[in-house]
This record gives structure tokens, C-alpha cells and sequence, in this order.
């Protein structure tokens, strides 16, 4: 008898110390969810003021929800020319455009040197490693000069060519996904009389679909965010956060320019979060299953 109380008394005590340490988490994940939430909601509730209720009371909420603020956003939120769904579209075609090219590259310089040995190949590996270890900023001024001389400042479709390089982390990262994929599917493949690109085509990037998307929605999201880029080297073809940029040190001398700088935030995160919100199970997707069978 003693013994089924201690052992049920055991049980009751590591219940209960998962329910408490489940507790802790819990709150911890409140906390930080608060803490990434709460400038969200304060931006968002802020374009819906006036400027002189932002100035007044900036943490209330709003008198009245007045989503006229958003409508004025497409009419009035401006850099030079370039209205809020021209900034849009430079930065759609920017980011998804300019990052599927990058993909494309990485692919193209990660396969060969992860399946094939061949003279250049630690050469071409080493510049990999020297891209992503080597701080290269100050080859910004030389990069600059070099894209002016060849026409490609201002020029969306020879600038986005600038993006198929492959030789950077993506690539790296591509190496090691491609490097993990079992040899034993090429070589099938190579049996039933596959070619090199029949075998990349339809083996191995098939496998390696999670790891491309995954890498290709992280750039994405992070090229978006990116005004520098349209500020240095296309500067006629701003995008969305060039113009908020730009728009922030302008607003207070804008009617509303508070209301709908906060509601082109709003409008720019739009992208990103909805990106996020339709592929997260293919980012976190893995290979569970493999394909050969004996």
C-alpha cells in the first residue's frame, strides 16, 4: 500500500511540476508577445488621429475610426512623382523580382560545387566564404561608379540583373542543403538515362523545395524593408520604404501627415505579414520522408 501511494504521490508531483513550469512559459510568451504587439497596435491606432489628438493623447485610442485617413494615403502620400501605389509596385517587383534572380544564381553556383569536383572548385567556394566574411562596405563607392558606367543607375531593368550573382549565404546555405541530399537519387535518375539538367530539374530541386522557399520569403521580406537601395541606385523609382522614409521628416508640414504616415506603415506591413502568414508551414517544412526504397 505504501509503495502505490509513493508512486502515485510521485506521479501527482511531476504533474504538477509540468503545470508550473507550462505556467512559465505561458506568461513569458504573453510578455513577449505584448512586447512585439504593442508598437504594432500603437501605430496602428495612431492612423486613425488628427495631428493635434496624436500630440495630445498618443497612447489613447482614437475619438472616432475614421478610415478616410487610409483612403487620402493613395491621393497625398507622395515622393516626387511617385504616388503610393507607384512605390508599391517598385517595391514588389524589387523584392520578389530582384530576390527570385538571386535564388536562381545561388542555385546555379550552389549545385555544382556541391555535387561535382572540378579545378575551380575550391576557388569558387573561397569566394563564397570571402563574400559573407569580409566586410566589402567600402567597395560601395567603386560599386556605385562601376554600375553608372554601365547604365545601370536608374535603370530598373538592367539594376535588377545586379541581383543574379549566387555567390553570397544563400548560396552557402544551398551548398549544404544540396550537399545533404542522398547521391543515391542522382544516380537512379542517371540510370534511367537522366541527364545533368533533368537531374537538377526534376531530383533534386523537387527535395530541396522547403529550403528555397524558406531562403527566397526570408529575402523577400528582407528586401522590403530596404530603402537604401532605391535611394543610392534608383532614385527615381522609390519604394515603399524609401517613401516612408522620406515621408516622416515631411509629415508634420502635410494636413494629417501623422494619420497617414502611420497608415502607409500599416499599408507597407501588409505584404510581409500576409507573406508570412501563407507560407509558414512550408518555411518550417522538412524532409521526412525520403524517396528511397530498397
Amino acid at each position: 500500500m505504501d509503495k502505490i501511494f509513493r508512486k502515485h504521490n510521485g506521479k501527482v508531483s511531476k504533474d504538477k511540476s509540468q503545470t508550473i513550469t507550462f505556467a512559465i512559459y505561458f506568461v513569458l510568451f504573453l510578455i513577449t508577445s505584448f512586447l512585439f504587439l504593442y508598437p504594432f497596435f500603437w501605430i496602428f491606432q495612431n492612423s486613425f488621429k488628427s495631428v493635434e489628438e496624436f500630440f495630445e493623447l498618443p497612447n489613447a485610442l482614437p475619438k472616432k475610426w475614421d478610415f478616410a485617413y487610409y483612403a487620402e494615403i493613395f491621393k497625398s502620400f507622395k515622393v516626387g512623382s511617385a504616388t503610393f501605389l507607384k512605390m508599391t509596385w517598385n517595391s514588389i517587383w524589387l523584392a520578389f523580382g530582384g530576390q527570385a534572380l538571386n535564388i536562381l544564381a545561388s542555385i546555379c553556383v550552389a549545385y555544382p560545387l556541391a555535387r561535382y569536383k572540378f579545378p575551380l572548385h575550391k576557388f569558387l567556394f573561397g569566394i563564397i566564404i570571402f563574400r559573407i566574411t569580409i566586410p566589402i562596405i567600402g567597395a560601395s563607392a567603386a560599386a556605385y561608379k562601376f554600375l553608372r558606367l554601365l547604365g545601370m543607375v536608374n535603370n530598373p531593368k538592367l539594376y535588377i540583373l545586379t541581383y543574379f550573382t549566387g555567390f553570397d549565404i544563400n548560396a552557402l546555405i544551398m551548398y549544404g542543403y544540396f550537399k545533404a541530399i542522398d547521391k543515391g537519387y542522382s544516380e537512379a535518375a542517371y540510370i534511367d538515362g537522366a541527364n545533368c539538367f533533368q537531374i537538377l530539374f526534376r531530383v533534386i530541386i523537387p527535395q530541396a523545395i522547403p529550403c528555397i522557399l524558406a531562403l527566397y520569403i526570408n529575402c523577400v521580406m528582407g528586401q522590403w524593408n530596404v530603402y537604401s537601395t532605391p535611394q543610392i541606385y534608383l532614385p527615381s523609382y522609390p519604394n515603399l520604404a524609401l517613401g516612408i522614409y522620406v515621408f516622416e521628416s515631411d509629415m508634420m508640414f502635410i494636413e494629417n501627415g501623422s494619420a497617414k504616415f502611420f497608415g502607409a506603415i500599416i499599408l507597407s506591413s501588409l505584404v510581409p505579414l500576409i507573406l508570412f502568414a501563407i507560407s509558414q508551414k512550408t518555411m518550417l517544412a522538412n524532409m521526412s520522408v525520403g524517396g528511397l526504397k530498397g
